[in-house]
Protein backbone atom coordinates (compact mmCIF):
# COMPACT_ATOMS: atom_id res chain seq x y z
CA UNK A 1 0.00 0.00 0.00
CA UNK A 2 1.18 3.39 0.16
CA UNK A 3 3.41 5.02 2.88
CA UNK A 4 1.64 7.10 5.21
CA UNK A 5 4.53 9.46 5.09
CA UNK A 6 3.77 10.08 1.41
CA UNK A 7 -0.01 10.10 2.01
CA UNK A 8 0.68 13.00 4.23
CA UNK A 9 3.25 14.73 1.95
CA UNK A 10 0.33 14.46 -1.12
CA UNK A 11 -2.31 15.75 0.88
CA UNK A 12 -0.70 18.62 2.30
CA UNK A 13 0.09 19.44 -1.41
CA UNK A 14 -3.58 19.24 -2.52
CA UNK A 15 -4.15 21.44 0.32
CA UNK A 16 -1.62 23.76 -0.45
CA UNK A 17 -2.43 24.19 -4.15
CA UNK A 18 -6.33 24.60 -3.26
CA UNK A 19 -5.84 27.14 -0.53
CA UNK A 20 -3.63 28.99 -3.58
CA UNK A 21 -5.91 28.48 -5.93
CA UNK A 22 -8.37 30.45 -3.56
CA UNK A 23 -6.10 32.98 -2.98
CA UNK A 24 -5.76 34.06 -6.45
CA UNK A 25 -9.49 34.03 -7.04
CA UNK A 26 -9.65 36.37 -3.93
CA UNK A 27 -6.92 38.49 -4.99
CA UNK A 28 -8.46 39.05 -8.69
CA UNK A 29 -11.82 39.49 -7.13
CA UNK A 30 -10.04 42.29 -5.08
CA UNK A 31 -8.01 43.48 -7.77
CA UNK A 32 -11.33 43.81 -9.60
CA UNK A 33 -12.97 45.91 -6.49
CA UNK A 34 -10.39 48.41 -6.76
CA UNK A 35 -10.32 49.31 -10.38
CA UNK A 36 -13.74 49.30 -10.23
CA UNK A 37 -13.55 51.73 -7.11
CA UNK A 38 -11.02 53.87 -8.97
CA UNK A 39 -13.13 54.23 -11.82
CA UNK A 40 -16.04 55.07 -9.81
CA UNK A 41 -14.09 57.98 -8.20
CA UNK A 42 -12.50 59.02 -11.65
CA UNK A 43 -15.91 58.97 -12.76
CA UNK A 44 -17.18 61.81 -9.84
CA UNK A 45 -14.03 63.63 -10.39
CA UNK A 46 -15.34 64.09 -13.50
CA UNK A 47 -19.17 64.85 -12.98
CA UNK A 48 -17.33 67.42 -10.46
CA UNK A 49 -16.12 69.06 -13.14
CA UNK A 50 -18.30 69.36 -15.45
CA UNK A 51 -20.36 70.96 -12.41
CA UNK A 52 -17.85 73.44 -12.51
CA UNK A 53 -17.58 74.20 -15.91
CA UNK A 54 -21.52 75.27 -16.04
CA UNK A 55 -20.71 77.18 -12.97
CA UNK A 56 -17.94 79.31 -14.68
CA UNK A 57 -20.34 79.57 -17.83
CA UNK A 58 -22.96 80.97 -16.07
CA UNK A 59 -20.55 83.10 -13.60
CA UNK A 60 -19.15 84.45 -16.62
CA UNK A 61 -22.01 85.28 -18.29
CA UNK A 62 -23.28 87.07 -14.90
CA UNK A 63 -19.90 88.68 -14.68
CA UNK A 64 -20.88 90.24 -18.54
CA UNK A 65 -24.08 91.39 -17.40
CA UNK A 66 -22.71 93.50 -14.94
CA UNK A 67 -20.26 94.89 -16.62
CA UNK A 68 -23.32 96.18 -19.46
CA UNK A 69 -25.17 97.38 -16.64
CA UNK A 70 -22.06 99.81 -15.29
CA UNK A 71 -20.95 101.13 -18.14
CA UNK A 72 -24.58 101.68 -18.82
CA UNK A 73 -25.44 103.79 -15.82
CA UNK A 74 -22.41 105.13 -16.34
CA UNK A 75 -23.39 106.12 -19.88
CA UNK A 76 -26.66 107.35 -18.29
CA UNK A 77 -24.65 109.33 -15.83
CA UNK A 78 -22.89 111.07 -18.75
CA UNK A 79 -25.48 112.22 -20.30
CA UNK A 80 -27.42 113.37 -17.80
CA UNK A 81 -24.45 115.79 -17.08
CA UNK A 82 -23.70 116.29 -20.40
CA UNK A 83 -27.54 117.65 -20.83
CA UNK A 84 -27.78 119.34 -17.47
CA UNK A 85 -24.28 121.42 -18.52
CA UNK A 86 -26.25 122.55 -21.69
CA UNK A 87 -24.07 120.55 -23.80
CA UNK A 88 -25.12 120.19 -27.34
CA UNK A 89 -25.34 116.28 -27.48
CA UNK A 90 -23.57 116.12 -31.39
CA UNK A 91 -20.54 115.60 -32.48
CA UNK A 92 -17.40 114.73 -29.62
CA UNK A 93 -19.85 114.35 -26.58
CA UNK A 94 -21.69 110.95 -29.03
CA UNK A 95 -18.30 109.89 -29.29
CA UNK A 96 -17.72 109.80 -25.84
CA UNK A 97 -20.88 108.19 -24.22
CA UNK A 98 -19.55 105.94 -27.43
CA UNK A 99 -16.47 105.10 -26.15
CA UNK A 100 -18.44 104.56 -22.96
CA UNK A 101 -20.51 101.64 -24.01
CA UNK A 102 -17.96 100.16 -26.34
CA UNK A 103 -15.34 99.76 -23.35
CA UNK A 104 -18.30 98.40 -21.61
CA UNK A 105 -18.98 96.00 -24.11
CA UNK A 106 -15.12 95.18 -24.35
CA UNK A 107 -15.02 94.54 -20.62
CA UNK A 108 -18.25 92.26 -20.56
CA UNK A 109 -16.58 90.28 -23.79
CA UNK A 110 -13.58 89.73 -21.44
CA UNK A 111 -15.10 88.85 -18.66
CA UNK A 112 -17.40 86.13 -20.90
CA UNK A 113 -14.79 84.70 -22.65
CA UNK A 114 -13.03 84.28 -19.28
CA UNK A 115 -16.11 82.25 -17.74
CA UNK A 116 -15.85 80.19 -21.09
CA UNK A 117 -12.19 79.76 -20.75
CA UNK A 118 -12.29 78.41 -17.40
CA UNK A 119 -15.41 76.24 -18.25
CA UNK A 120 -13.23 74.53 -21.13
CA UNK A 121 -10.32 74.31 -18.79
CA UNK A 122 -12.91 72.00 -16.26
CA UNK A 123 -14.59 70.11 -19.51
CA UNK A 124 -10.34 69.04 -20.25
CA UNK A 125 -10.34 68.48 -16.91
CA UNK A 126 -13.50 66.11 -16.81
CA UNK A 127 -12.68 64.73 -20.30
CA UNK A 128 -8.99 62.94 -18.56
CA UNK A 129 -11.12 61.43 -16.06
CA UNK A 130 -13.50 59.64 -18.30
CA UNK A 131 -10.28 58.24 -20.30
CA UNK A 132 -9.01 57.62 -16.57
CA UNK A 133 -11.90 56.01 -15.79
CA UNK A 134 -12.42 53.86 -18.86
CA UNK A 135 -8.86 52.61 -18.17
CA UNK A 136 -9.71 51.41 -14.95
CA UNK A 137 -12.86 49.74 -16.19
CA UNK A 138 -10.57 48.43 -18.58
CA UNK A 139 -7.69 47.03 -16.40
CA UNK A 140 -11.03 45.43 -13.90
CA UNK A 141 -11.96 43.46 -17.62
CA UNK A 142 -8.43 41.92 -17.61
CA UNK A 143 -7.63 40.78 -14.11
CA UNK A 144 -7.28 37.15 -14.86
CA UNK A 145 -6.13 34.66 -12.34
CA UNK A 146 -5.26 32.07 -14.23
CA UNK A 147 -1.78 32.30 -14.56
CA UNK A 148 -1.41 32.33 -10.73
CA UNK A 149 -3.96 29.12 -10.71
CA UNK A 150 -1.59 27.65 -13.07
CA UNK A 151 1.63 28.42 -11.56
CA UNK A 152 0.23 26.87 -8.29
CA UNK A 153 -0.64 23.48 -10.26
CA UNK A 154 2.44 23.33 -11.76
CA UNK A 155 4.56 23.85 -8.33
Amino acid sequence: MCDPVTMMTAGASILSTALNVTQQMQHAASQRGDYNYLAAQQRNEADVAESRARQAEAAGEADADKAREKASLLGGKSLARLAAQGTDLLGSPIDVLGDIAASGQADALSLRYEGMRDAWENRVQGARRQAQARYYETAAANVDPTLGIVRSLLS
